[in-house]
């Protein structure tokens, strides 16, 4: 999903996507939906977790998929991309009361010939800019017309195999110093694919259990990036020797499923001497 604050007007949509079930005073969810011919329906939910009215609007937008998010698709990906002209949305436009949820519904056209592959929009939620106050140091207020925006994939399928490999495993430190796993997701198939990393430890003593180092929900593969890369963060500074492993397993209509899994040796840390 993607969210965007905007001010006055829609300069800042463009830019800024983050994986979140809501995040302002708006909320949506799931994060994603996936339509074909044996489900041709699916609804998202909008919440007002506000105490302020909300009004919006309902529409499209074609995003390509990056390294690490997403941009504005071009006019030709978009010709290839796109899952909008294929689909309808409703409502259009809505009012919601604070604390109130609402149903957006999502379905193929009628009559429509679903194409071969998939193809996929982002459902774009817009609200109407409200006046809010901003604090300031001084005795004199300022206050600014903010608006918000929220966009979740929606993907079109039609035949095709979802495959993925794991690549560029690496251990990395944060700005504090702690470990951290880096990892790329390479599609490999027809189809996106969804699910989770999971980094795993097994020390060499072979007098502990595999450990659980970290998981990183919500790790899409979409074909139209070469690859996605993502982060777990270890929180700790060192590692023993032994096996660290990485595992992206699927998650919603891939549950079960184990796309790939990458492991390499721990070297045993070095002493100061």
């Amino acid at each position: 999903m993607a969210i965007a604050k905007k001010c006055g007007f829609w300069a800042l949509l463009a830019g800024l996507f983050i994986s979140s079930a809501a995040h302002g005073d708006m909320g949506i969810s799931p994060l994603r939906q996936v339509l074909s011919a044996e489900n041709p329906v699916a609804e998202f939910v909008v919440s007002n977790p506000s105490d302020s009215i909300m009004h919006g609007r309902v529409s499209w937008i074609d995003l390509s998929a990056t390294e690490t998010g997403y941009k504005p698709a071009s006019a030709d990906l978009r010709s290839q991309l796109s899952a909008a002209p294929y689909l309808v949305v409703s409502p259009a436009q809505f009012r919601l009361k604070p604390g109130a949820r609402m149903k957006v519904t999502v379905r193929i056209k009628d009559g429509t010939n679903i194409p071969k592959g998939e193809r996929r929009s982002h459902l774009l939620i817009e609200t109407e800019a409200s006046r809010t106050p901003i604090r300031k140091a001084s005795n004199s207020g300022m206050q600014v017309d903010v608006g918000l925006g929220m966009s979740a994939p929606v993907i079109l399928r039609n035949g095709g195999q979802a495959k993925a490999k794991i690549s560029g495993v690496k251990l990395l430190r944060d700005k504090e110093g702690l470990l951290m796993l880096e990892a790329a997701i390479t599609p490999a198939g027809e189809q996106s694919t969804f699910g989770r990393l999971v980094a795993t430890f097994k020390p060499n003593n072979n007098t502990d259990d595999e450990q659980v180092l970290g998981i990183r929900e919500n790790v899409a593969g979409f074909t139209d990036a070469a690859q996605r890369k993502t982060t777990i963060p270890f929180g700790f500074l060192s590692l023993s020797a032994g096996e660290l492993s990485v595992r992206y397993e699927g998650a919603e209509e891939f549950a079960g499923r184990v796309f790939d899994e990458r492991s390499v040796d721990i070297a045993p840390p070095q002493k100061d001497d």
